[in-house]
């Protein structure tokens, strides 16, 4: 835990709130939330082996922290970038089983970034990214995918569309195009007093999907009180098949609108 806490008090003085070519930036979103949960996956701890999975609270910390470096420029309007991002859930306060993470996923990605005036849009990127929990035996999760994304990233209305293909997956989940599908959708509206986000994925043959709404009330040019509700399939790699609500409530880095 330590050594997370230091990585986020060295890289987040440092960036940039915005995709740039040039400069360690904020990539995904980034925030910590306290949070309930309708339907902690229990039956995939007993079936995994851990032995305390019957005291797992459906209140615990979800936080997510990600950023991107460029690592060498192609031209003006183009780089090589490395991005990485951390999503995990934490049973803060749960000191009868030591308050465990019971999931992280741990994203790293490589990809070329283009920016441009591109009709609707003006940031492209097509990369390589990976996936995976970190977990052994039958609680591992992880896939391997070449994406391709177009996004509009500036002004009150921002938005973006990423497809994937997923050429390498654990056992444990070689079903999870079948709950994330091959694409996901993100849009934000924002003014002076806060910002309106959604993201969500689906797949069409199976019906199956998730979706996330934000709603962020600006306290400074930095961060802001952040409500975040999750409904759906996919919301962790632990719970790719497995349907649930989250509502959470806490602190968010804000980029500008």
């Amino acid at each position: 835990m330590k050594k997370w806490m230091l990585l986020i008090a060295l890289v987040i003085p440092s960036l940039s709130f915005a995709k740039e070519l040039n400069r360690i930036h904020a990539y995904e979103d980034s925030y910590i939330l306290g949070s309930y949960i309708s339907d902690l996956n229990k039956q995939t701890y007993i079936d995994g082996g851990f032995e305390d999975a019957d005291g797992l609270h459906d209140v615990e910390v979800k936080f997510k922290f990600s950023f991107a470096v460029p690592l060498f420029p192609v031209s003006q309007s183009s780089s090589i970038m490395f991005a990485y991002t951390q999503k995990s859930l934490w049973q803060l306060g749960n000191s009868d089983i030591s308050s465990p993470f019971r999931e992280t996923n741990y994203k790293p990605q490589f990809f070329l970034m283009h920016q441009s005036n591109m009709l609707i849009f003006n940031n492209a990127e097509i990369g390589y990214m990976h996936e995976s929990n970190g977990q052994t035996a039958s609680l591992s999760r992880s896939w391997d995918r070449i994406y391709g994304a177009l996004e509009r990233i500036d002004g009150p209305v921002q938005y973006g569309v990423r497809a994937w293909y997923v050429f390498a997956d654990e056992e444990n989940n070689a079903d999870i195009t079948d709950y994330l599908g091959n694409y996901d959708v993100w849009a934000s509206v924002g003014n002076d007093i806060g910002t309106l986000s959604t993201r969500f994925h689906y797949n069409f043959e199976t019906d199956k999907g998730g979706a996330e709404l934000g709603y962020t009330l600006n306290v400074n040019k930095f961060v802001g009180l952040y409500v975040q509700a999750w409904k759906g399939y996919g919301e962790t790699l632990i719970d790719y098949n497995h349907d649930q609500t989250r509502i959470g409530l806490g602190i968010k880095l804000m980029p500008p609108n």
